[in-house]
């Protein structure tokens, strides 16, 4: 009768391994879907910002006869030569920047009076994301990016070659380059600003990813569409590698093709989010925003219709 009493039912040591067993297994099924679960969330709030952005730029394009915001202003004084911008005298939001970042002001700060809140412009896929105003201190030392927190924000970038040629920095006025509405034919086809780890982009104009759709442009047109990016600055045929969290400009321009599209796809789970020159938002293809020229170029070309 004790002997009875003093038994007492327990799991074995082959039950308690299947039953871990099964744990893991679905431990293993059901993280990597929480995980894009999580991640379409994220995507989510990103594409909820850009839209608010590209409302912001449309008040910005009425505001200014019809023309659209360059990627920013070089700040000079009377005889050309670099100044800090009188702009953020006294402005905490650029207290970050030293003196490289601070004698250039960014699309970032054009647009804030839009948009009323810095933090629109933080993509939440981005884990290293800032904005003015965060105590954050990234360095740039990149072709074309030197300084702290250089762009003002790190998760957007403007479509630097057709939306804001660079060709007018170079001259002593650092008049700004800008592009007038009228002039973009395909305003609901061409991006404006996109995803990015810098507050600039290029297509892979150069087709270092092997993704450019070549087919499109005859050989005469896409060799001009070459010469036109690569003469605005050495540095924008490698833009494309800032595309999504790519890293190009943050590595100090040290990342290869290959880890820059694998650093895409992660963004938003094979997508990029974008803002059109029409100011509407959307989520497109990573190797899309890579390779079609069509999405980035004004221009009117018969393979883009």
């Amino acid at each position: 009768m004790n002997a009875i009493r003093s038994h007492r039912n327990a799991f074995t040591l082959i039950e308690l391994l299947v039953v871990i067993a099964i744990i893991a297994i679905l431990a293993a099924i059901l993280f990597p879907v929480f995980a894009q679960a999580r991640e379409k969330a994220r995507a989510a709030s990103c594409l909820s910002n850009l839209k608010q952005i590209g409302t912001a730029t449309m008040m910005y394009v009425q505001d200014y006869d019809e023309s659209y915001y360059p990627h920013r202003f070089n700040c000079r004084d009377a005889a050309g030569a670099f100044q800090p911008c009188p702009q953020y005298a006294g402005d905490p939001a650029a207290a970050a920047y030293d003196a490289n970042s601070s004698m250039r002001y960014y699309w970032v700060h054009l647009l804030q009076p839009y948009v009323k809140n810095y933090q629109l412009f933080k993509c939440p896929s981005n884990p290293s994301a800032f904005v003015p105003g965060d105590k954050t201190r990234v360095t740039f030392n990149a072709p074309g990016a030197v300084g702290v927190n250089y762009g003002g924000q790190n998760s957007y970038g403007h479509n630097d070659a057709w939306m804001s040629p660079a060709g007018p920095f170079a001259d002593a006025s650092g008049n700004p380059a800008t592009v007038a509405g009228a002039s973009v034919s395909r305003p609901a086809g061409v991006i404006l600003v996109a995803d990015a780890s810098y507050y600039g982009l290029v297509p892979d104009i150069m087709n270092e990813s092997g993704l450019l759709e070549t087919n499109k442009f005859t050989a005469d047109e896409l060799t001009a569409m070459q010469t036109y990016v690569n003469t605005q600055g050495s540095q924008y045929k490698s833009y494309w590698k800032n595309l999504g969290n790519g890293g190009w400009s943050a590595s100090g321009g040290t990342v290869d093709a290959a880890t820059a599209l694998k650093r895409m796809s992660g963004r938003h789970t094979g997508t990029i989010n974008a803002i059109f020159v029409d100011g509407h938002a959307k989520a497109i293809q990573y190797k899309k925003a890579v390779g079609d020229l069509c999405l980035w170029t004004t221009g009117e070309y018969a393979g883009c219709n």
